[in-house]
């Protein structure tokens, strides 16, 4: 979980479209291992809905990247941040 810099408890998640979240050969880029939220990579866009209300419906922030990803914070309705690349996501994260 992350902690704001008031010192309040923030929850975050990243819901990140798989694809966005590699890193060359590697399944998953290692920044993600160590990012201070939950951390979704859905492949399909009905994964990238279930995420993104679930996260919504528990009070965590999301940040939400790539196009799926995007798409379905519109098409919920959940107030999530987009950010363009894994790299704005994670910086997101860290606010």
């Amino acid at each position: 979980m992350a902690g704001g810099s008031d010192g309040a408890s923030a929850r975050t998640a990243l819901v990140i479209d798989a694809n966005a979240a590699r890193d060359g050969r590697e399944l998953v880029d290692p920044r993600l291992r160590h990012a201070d939220a939950e951390v979704r990579l859905p492949r399909t866009s009905e994964e990238a809905r279930t995420n993104v209300r679930y996260f919504a419906a528990q009070g965590y922030r999301v940040i939400v990247g790539g196009p799926r990803a995007g798409a379905a914070a519109r098409a919920t309705g959940v107030a999530a941040v987009r950010a363009p690349d894994l790299a704005e996501a994670l910086a997101a994260a860290r606010r």
